[in-house]
């Protein structure tokens, strides 16, 4: 049994929610686009932007199929037709040359083979050499004033600006979210969803450099699983883990938000706790102790009755010995209490 852990899902987020707002964002831009362009004449410009707000729809409606890949390539190629069609109908100061630098960025986020991007990204570095050349030595189809042409020219650069910068922005967000998702994994038990050893090293690490700092004391835990070989030989190794998700849980019900809670391996787990008294920590083990010593766990038709042995210390303001002392301390605590009979609480005052 696997504890569950709050993943980011990077393909809904990138090809989903951002591909749509991309799309509804056209569509949006086209409300005020395609009166402006039938008020200039052109009725090829008109209905073709008509067209790609009607396949910005589509796009939509793909999307929710999850044909991210088909839905940004009708999208990219209406798009990018629609570029051209523009250009050479007004001409290169009408600004929809901006078209094909919009495009390139959203081909490096679409869900293509890294193949397929470079070939879409070549092909618009071919379309706007091409189009820049037959636009720049042939007048417009459709030529307009210089109202419109500034008009039209002010409207694509800032809608493609926006363009780019949102999905730049989103895509940052998306990668940061991930990289914080992929370092919370990294540092998580994958079977009972506390910290790993991994995370409990660094913990520690960041505790020894606070501590030298504000000389604030606390205790660490060392808890065992009392027989824990047998519940794996009597039931099984299945049985064993939901022991250890329970256990798990059971602790992390007590800590506060300033406690820290790992598994550090096997049946064992350490919890550090803030604390000015050893008799805090020794109130807080044994509290932990009864938990487990009282609760009654179940697996299949089984009722089965576990305890813990917790060894431990208090790092009071004094203390100058190195991390590897003070779990060296904590282990030797919770040895002893395993030898004089286990289910019980032994801990350090002076290290």
């Amino acid at each position: 049994m696997q504890a569950k852990t709050q993943n980011v899902d990077i393909e809904t987020r990138q090809y989903y929610h951002q591909a749509n707002l991309v799309y509804l964002s056209t569509i949006a831009a086209d409300f005020i686009i395609v009166p402006i362009i039938f008020f200039t004449g052109s009725m090829v410009s008109f209905y073709g932007n008509l067209i790609g707000m009607i396949i910005a729809g589509i796009a939509v409606y793909l999307n929710k199929k999850k044909k991210y890949g088909l839905s940004a390539f009708l999208f990219i190629l209406t798009i990018t037709t629609l570029g051209v069609t523009q250009v050479l109908l007004f001409g290169l100061a009408s600004g929809f040359m901006y078209y094909f630098f919009n495009m390139s960025v959203l081909i490096v986020y679409t869900k293509w083979k890294p193949s397929l991007k470079l070939v879409g990204v070549l092909a618009q570095i071919v379309l706007f050499g091409l189009t820049f050349a037959y636009a720049i030595t042939n007048p417009p189809l459709y030529p307009l004033d210089l109202g419109w042409i500034v008009f039209l020219h002010s409207l694509n650069f800032i809608l493609n600006i926006i363009g780019v910068a949102n999905s730049a922005y989103y895509y940052i967000r998306i990668a940061s979210d991930a990289q914080k998702a992929l370092s919370k994994l990294a540092n998580t038990d994958y079977l009972t969803g506390v910290n790993n050893r991994v995370a409990f090293d660094a913990f520690l690490q960041e505790k020894k450099q606070s501590f030298d700092k504000t000389r604030q004391p606390f205790g660490i835990l060392m808890i065992d699983v009392d027989y824990f070989k047998n519940i794996n030989d009597t039931y099984g190794h299945a049985c064993g883990d939901e022991m250890l998700v329970k256990i798990a849980s059971l602790l992390k019900e007590e800590h506060s938000n300033q406690d820290f809670v790992a598994r550090y391996g096997g049946e064992e787990f350490v919890y550090v706790m803030d604390a000015y008294q050893i008799n805090t920590i020794k109130e807080v083990a044994e509290k932990l102790r009864k938990k487990v010593e009282d609760y009654t766990f179940t697996y299949q038709s089984h009722e089965i009755k576990l305890t813990i042995s917790i060894g431990g210390l208090f790092v009071n303001r004094e203390c100058t010995k190195a991390t590897e002392n003070w779990i060296e301390c904590a282990d030797q605590r919770l040895y002893q209490a395993k030898t004089e009979g286990r289910n019980r609480v032994i801990i350090e005052g002076v290290i």
